[in-house]
């Protein structure tokens, strides 16, 4: 059962900077994944998808979280 332990559903949250200095926020839900994995998934997912817009000398904050179900 180790192979299932850590995974759950995270809501993540990237914070980066444009070309032109304004910031853009991105959400997502992943499911079913670690908090590492959601994490670098996010991460590699605004960089492919925004590799023309990033300002590369600022960084790309990754911040993930839970999802509570109500």
């Amino acid at each position: 059962m180790m192979l299932f332990f850590g995974n759950g559903d995270y809501e993540v949250t990237c914070n980066f900077l444009d070309k032109t200095g304004q910031r853009i926020a991105k959400k997502r839900i992943c499911h079913n994944v670690s908090k590492k994995e959601a994490r670098d998934g996010m991460r590699d997912y605004v960089t492919n998808r925004f590799s023309d817009i990033i300002d590369v000398a600022h960084p790309i904050k990754v911040a993930a979280k839970p999802v509570t179900t109500r």
